[in-house]
This record gives structure tokens, sequence and C-alpha cells, in this order.
């Protein structure tokens, strides 16, 4: 696969065409079933052998499932971060 550039900004923007054409598609829920429709109207225009359409669609919901896990950790430690402090006794 090639190197993509991805930035919250540019997520931001497609959520806001998604919703723009389909106000339901503030829901990241619909959101994402518009793209993975999206991904499969663009294979379906393909004149690929339908086993090479299959392997496509495999490896890009594996690498959707990594791009997920991926995000979910830097938020998580993210979080993590700025829970974390130093704790003073209070002064009685």
């Amino acid at each position: 696969m090639s190197q993509l550039q991805l930035s919250g900004k540019f997520v931001a923007d497609i959520r806001q065409v998604l919703s723009q054409h389909d106000p339901a598609a503030q829901d990241p829920g619909v959101a994402s079933q518009y793209l993975s429709a999206i991904i499969g109207f663009l294979l379906g225009q393909e004149g690929m052998p339908e086993p090479q359409k299959r392997e496509v669609l495999e490896e890009l919901m594996a690498f959707a499932a990594q791009v997920s896990d991926d995000v979910s950790r830097q938020q998580s430690e993210q979080q993590m971060a700025s829970a974390s402090g130093v704790w003073k006794p209070g002064m009685s």
C-alpha cells in the first residue's frame, strides 16, 4: 500500500462533506457506512477479477482495523499522559 497522509483535519473535512450529503452521517457509524460503501462502489467499478477484488477488500479491512487500533492506543496514551501528575498532601 502507498504512504498515506492522514490527519485529523483531513478526516474532519471528509466527515463534513458526508454530513452535507446526509445529516445522519454526523453519527460516526453512519459516516463509516458511507466510507465502506464508497470503497465497495470504487472496487465494483474496477474491471478486475472478483477474487482479486475480495483480496483487496480483505487487505483494506485488515488495514482499517490496524489504523483503528493505532488511533485508540494513541488516544489512550494521551489520556494517561494528561491524567498523570504529582500528588501533594494538603496542608491542614
